[in-house]
């Protein structure tokens, strides 16, 4: 053996704290010696488990850590090569920026080696490699031919043209090609992690003496540190952590691609399970439903069905489910579609997430792909609703990439579109798209300023197009009312109808009398040219009732007693003085009680007057002022104290300290 091999390169630096930049997996059939090959990288054999190192076999994810050339530092995760592990296997995957697909030399390509390839392509990997191992198993003449078989095995997969570099584990044999073949790659796939909101999908939980609960995972976004809280979901369990292994070194804090162990004492008297998500509190809500974009594997011998059941794997989810499709019955081998996901119970699970679909019987992967959207609700979508959004979600992101820069922007956007239609704070959008309060900022300010997004009161912001459709329902509805010959629309009943909250109904009211669809009137929208609508009858009428009022003075007619005195129907005298009132033209002091409001307008003025002179007015008074009876001098100064221009203090009226701005 060659000197520059008897320590193999590639082991953790004594005493560094790794800053790992990026997650590489080993992938491969069982017992082809991927286990051997991160040892030989990283000095640490990921087989753990006594079970694993009895077996030969790894069970569940083996983590290292591993500088490569010198300055590098990757993670490096030993995925499960059997099949009855391929569960764990695409925990390992979830994440993963690029992959060594170990194939031995002596098997050539196996069952698992094709479950592995596909798995990885349906999880987003897109970068890699080929390590065939076992080289000194076999001639140099068969391990060249197996070269070849491997070349047309990938062939159309994200492995085409991938380096294919032979290596022994055991005489060394290749091992600096492939290395330095590792370190290239690896350099050219390493980028910065995108900004989100810690996330950390449970991977083994157990109790150490002395310390309490010790939660395992890697992150698939963000960073926590020591002191957080985090919350299990769908577990809903809440903890604070005590201390931080990352890469088995002790640690202040962690992160996405990272290896943590996280000392969490609360957690004691129920721990969260295998399958369930640490994440920062009030961020991830269980979900009962995923809906999907999926990728059908080739080589299936039958097509995926309508309402099939399957076993859904995402990060360390399985469970149990049935399929929807949503754009045909059936989905052929190699195809691609829209689909929901009903599951047997809630899960932790979030969109742009990646997921892998199984057959239970007899177990095989059939399917993967992307989460666009989840529901949190148990009640399935309507069919339409649900595909009519997914559509819309992939022409947002037509040739975006989510995780980058401009994906950012387009899962606010999105959210914004589809879960708040009438706007919501900043607060709220970053709960909904799982991204920092920082990042939030910055991108809202960008769409801000190309005008996708509006900003209204303080916190509030909505998306433009929500904004317009918003309003267009107003305009729909105020034109229907002056179809109707309806004179006046209630305030409070408009924005209880299309559910606007006060941000949004501030705006929309400002839009509604700057383009003249109506004038605001205390409580009332007074339609635009409702009584140059009136036919000649109903004006005559309206002009009558006013002077009956202006005439009448303090002394004016019931409501009900207009009928009689006008010679009209009851029905057209209510329209009327409605419309007066909303108006301002009358004052409807109490249901029996209406004024001109020339004679309001003096008794509120004779009220001010009077109180700033002598400091209080008096019911009894204030009736010989105005020349009337007791009913309509009550009937005046209860009104101006629902109006907060006057307080009463037993038979006395003070005015309020801000009078003014409630005086009619």
């Amino acid at each position: 053996m060659p000197s520059s091999t008897k320590r193999p390169l590639g082991f953790l630096r004594a005493n560094v704290n790794p800053d790992v930049t990026m997650m590489i997996c080993t992938a491969g059939h069982v017992d082809h010696g991927k286990t051997q090959l991160v040892k030989l990288l990283t000095g640490c054999n990921t087989d753990r488990l006594k079970a694993e190192q009895e077996r030969g076999m790894t069970i569940e994810l083996g983590f290292a850590p591993c500088f490569l050339g010198g300055e590098l530092c990757v993670g490096i995760v030993d995925v499960p090569g059997h099949e009855k592990f391929v569960k764990n296997m695409v925990a390992g995957v979830s994440g993963i920026e690029m992959c060594v697909l170990v194939i031995a030399a002596d098997d050539g390509v196996m069952p698992q080696t094709v479950e592995h390839l596909q798995i990885m392509e349906l999880l987003g990997v897109r970068r890699g490699m080929v390590a065939l191992t076992k080289t000194d198993l076999v001639a140099p003449t068969q391990a060249q031919a197996r070269i070849g078989e491997i070349r047309e095995f990938l062939r159309g997969t994200f492995l085409d043209g991938c380096p294919i570099c032979p290596v022994s584990s055991e005489t060394f044999d290749g091992y600096e090609a492939f290395y330095g073949t590792l370190v290239e790659m690896a350099r050219s796939a390493a980028r910065a992690r995108p900004p989100g909101v810690f996330r950390m999908p449970v991977e083994r939980v157990f109790a150490r003496p002395g310390f309490g609960v010790v939660v395992t995972g890697i992150p698939v976004a963000g960073s926590v540190e020591v002191g957080a809280e985090v919350e299990a979901v769908p577990g809903g369990q809440r903890g604070r952590i005590r201390g931080i292994q990352r890469f088995l070194r002790d640690s202040t804090a962690g992160g996405v691609g990272q290896c943590l162990a996280l000392n969490i004492p609360d957690f004691s008297k129920k721990p969260p399970a295998r399958g369930e998500t640490l994440c920062l509190p009030g961020y991830l809500p269980a979900v009962w439903h995923c809906h999907v974009q999926l990728t059908v594997v080739l080589g299936l011998p039958a097509a995926l069905r309508n309402a099939e059941e399957i076993k859904f794997h995402t990060g360390t989810v399985e469970a149990t489910g049935k399929l929807y499709l949503l754009d045909g019955k059936s989905l052929e081998p190699g195809r691609r579609g829209l689909a929901s996901i009903a599951l047997a119970a809630p899960i932790a699970a979030a969109a742009y997430d990646r997921f892998i679909l199984r057959r239970p019987s007899p177990p095989a992967t059939v399917a993967g792909g992307q989460i666009l959207a989840v529901t949190a609700e148990e009640q399935r979508p309507r069919r339409g609703e649900i595909l009519a959004r997914l559509q819309q979600h992939l022409s947002l992101f037509d040739g975006v990439d989510s995780a980058g820069p401009q994906g950012m922007a387009r899962r606010i956007e999105g959210f914004l579109l589809w879960d708040a239609k009438r706007g919501c704070r900043k607060g709220e959008i970053a709960r909904g798209v799982l991204l920092p309060a920082d990042v939030i900022d910055e991108h809202l300010a960008c769409l801000a300023g190309e005008g996708r997004v509006l900003i209204l009161q303080e916190d509030w912001r909505i998306h433009r197009r929500s904004f317009d459709a918003c309003l267009g329902e107003v305009e729909a509805r105020l034109r229907q009312a002056a179809g109707s010959k309806i004179l006046s629309v209630n305030v409070g009943d408009l924005r209880n109808e299309l559910q606007c909250p006060p941000p949004l109904w501030a705006r929309v009211q400002e839009e509604i009398e700057r383009r003249n669809w109506a004038r605001r009137r205390g409580d009332w929208l007074i339609l635009p040219g409702a009584a140059e609508q009136m036919s000649e009858q109903d004006r005559n009428l309206m002009e009558a009732i006013l002077r009956l009022y202006d005439e009448t003075g303090f002394q004016s007619p019931r409501p009900e007693e207009l009928p009689a005195l006008l010679k009209a129907p009851e029905p057209r005298i209510a329209a009327m003085l409605k419309h007066l009132c909303n108006e301002g033209r009358l004052v409807r002091l109490t249901k029996h009680v209406v004024l001109h409001y020339t004679h309001f307008k003096a008794a509120q003025d004779m009220v001010v007057r009077t109180i700033l002179a002598q400091g209080t007015v008096s019911s009894a008074d204030f009736k010989n002022y105005i020349g009337s009876s007791r009913k309509y001098a009550i009937a005046i100064l209860d009104f101006l104290d629902s109006r907060r221009v006057t307080i009463r203090f037993d038979n006395d009226r003070k005015l309020t300290p801000d009078y003014q701005k409630h005086l009619l």
